[in-house]
């Protein structure tokens, strides 16, 4: 499908890549379907209402580039070089990265800002011993 109008926002985009067929510039893997376009990912980048970027496979001028926008998604080796990034709503596409590659970076991601009420010392630990030397002082008082 082709997208004249700009419909989507952070919510409904899953991955974006460079296109390699002249229909357009970019594809559009969402929620809906994969869509083509005549901007460039960077023209739709920003564009892109609220959007954050969980992991970018190459430099954004390298045709094989592809942005992953949706965290929730299982990562599946098809060859040593390509892997099948299979999201929630079972929209997939395919990187031409190892799966390795995918499941590090996000398992980075993930470590660094997940943040759950009570588990910021798993993120820094010396936090943990900051928060009970601080709550010892104060109960003295």
């Amino acid at each position: 499908m082709s997208c004249k109008h700009f419909l989507h926002d952070h919510r409904t985009v899953n991955a974006l890549r460079w296109a390699k067929t002249s229909a357009g510039l970019s594809e559009i893997f969402t929620t809906h379907g994969t869509y083509s376009s005549t901007l460039t990912p960077m023209e739709f980048l920003e564009k892109l209402p609220g959007s954050k970027v969980i992991l970018q496979t190459e430099p954004s001028d390298h045709i094989e580039c592809v942005w992953i926008f949706n965290g929730s998604f299982k990562t599946y080796k098809v060859d040593e070089y390509l892997t099948n990034v299979v999201f929630d709503d079972d929209t997939s596409i395919s990187v031409p990265v190892p799966q390795k590659f995918i499941d590090r970076q996000t398992d980075r991601l993930l470590h660094t800002f997940t943040y759950h009420e009570g588990q910021l010392n798993y993120i820094f630990p010396c936090i943990k011993e900051f928060n009970e030397q601080y709550n010892a002082v104060e109960h003295e008082a």
